[in-house]
């Protein structure tokens, strides 16, 4: 029988129109063992690439429109272009995208917690605050806060009875134990990494694995897919309910925070400014502003199938904002928040995260979030 070597996806769209977002689906036949496809339109034009992420290939679909049903060729490639490339040397992560570095992943030995920094998009648009990391003169001291907000990062203030948000005092560390996987190609990279969450005294209270999927776009916007899963290893664990901690953590660049600059808060409920946002439920935030003349923000979209989905926020004027779905209490709900982990168990954690140009409204946030929560279905036939 003669191998199959080219099939067809159909992306069929539901009643929203979408924009440009990652699609997954599953091949069958000769086809699955490539590590990359071509995707072509019925009329023979690249359209892109297919890369495949273990039993999954990722397509990076074009905007549709609402009810569209659009078909592709899939066949081998025999050659693309690696548009997302990550190097690891010295305890460091560089993320470049189209030859441009967009971030670091920092996991030095010794400090609190590993963390990504710098985040750039556009003409060199750093995103998130530079300080504890460094120094910058445009934002001065007024903001040389809180030097456990270091960037992009992962932390909860009350695991047990260890703190794991803090960096001075009596705090816990996440401890690197091991880079699992480092991926590059066409349509994404990512790496996956374990770390230990040790308690002050070095013993290990709970075991975390992230992955980021660091996508190509074909915009100067960046779009990251981040899991955390936490283990219970060891014995059981309690996620105490407290405001001080985020799965998805990032500290704003001050000038486009809402009380150090000119930035805006928003949310996918239509609410704005801390006073609405800080502790309230909702499917996404968004917090923008205008850098060097340029409109920019990062969005973060918490998965539906999330632990209490629409998760709570964390979310400051000056400049904090992070998703945090074990605090009730702290954000002033009757009940409690504390949620237990059994030992032998997992819980996963996903949020898309877009560093994008444009506020809230122009970056269609609304959309992006329909894109991650019910993309496009996806069939693959034989031609």
């Amino acid at each position: 029988m003669q191998a199959i070597l080219m099939l067809l996806l159909t992306l069929k769209v539901g009643p929203e129109a979408l924009p440009s977002a990652p699609v997954r689906f599953v091949v069958d036949g000769p086809l699955a063992a490539c590590s990359v496809l071509e995707v072509r339109s019925q009329d023979g034009n690249l359209v892109g690439y297919a890369q495949r992420d273990g039993k999954e290939f990722v397509f990076i679909a074009p905007a549709l429109e609402a009810s569209q049903e659009a078909t592709y060729t899939l066949t081998e490639a025999k050659d693309y272009p690696v548009r997302v490339l990550l190097s690891m040397v010295d305890h460091k992560i560089d993320v470049r995208v189209d030859g441009a570095l967009f971030t670091s992943y920092n996991y030095q030995p010794d400090q609190p917690k590993p963390y990504l920094y710098p985040v750039i998009i556009g003409d060199g648009l750093h995103l998130t605050r530079a300080y504890p990391m460094e120094n910058v003169e445009t934002e001065g001291e007024k903001v040389r806060d809180h030097v456990h907000h270091t960037s992009w990062w992962v932390a909860y203030g009350e695991v047990n009875e260890s703190n794991f948000w803090m960096a001075q005092g009596d705090h816990g560390q996440q401890k690197p134990r091991e880079i699992l996987e480092v991926v590059s190609g066409p349509v994404f990279g990512k790496f996956r990494a374990v770390n230990d969450w040790n308690r002050p005294d070095g013993v290990r209270e709970i075991q975390e694995e992230r992955e980021y999927i660091f996508y190509a776009q074909e915009s100067s916007d960046r779009l990251t897919d981040m899991r955390v899963t936490f283990s219970a290893v060891d014995h059981d664990i309690v996620f105490h309910d407290t405001k001080e901690g985020g799965i998805c953590s990032l500290r704003m660049n001050p000038l486009i925070d809402e009380e150090h600059g000119n930035g805006r808060m928003a949310n996918s409920e239509g609410k704005a400014t801390e006073a609405e946002c800080w502790g309230k439920p909702a499917s996404w935030c968004d917090y923008s502003g205008n850098l060097n003349g340029q409109n920019v923000g990062i969005a973060v979209l918490d998965h539906p199938a999330n632990l209490r989905h629409p998760s709570r926020w964390h979310i400051r004027a000056y400049g904090l904002y992070t998703a945090n779905p074990f605090g009730l209490k702290a954000f002033g709900e009757q009940e409690s928040g504390d949620y237990s982990l059994p030992k032998g168990q997992d819980l996963n954690f996903n949020y898309r995260v877009l560093m994008h140009l444009g506020n809230t409204e122009e970056a269609r946030i609304g959309s992006q979030y329909s894109a991650y929560a019910t993309p496009p279905s996806a069939a693959v036939k034989v031609k």
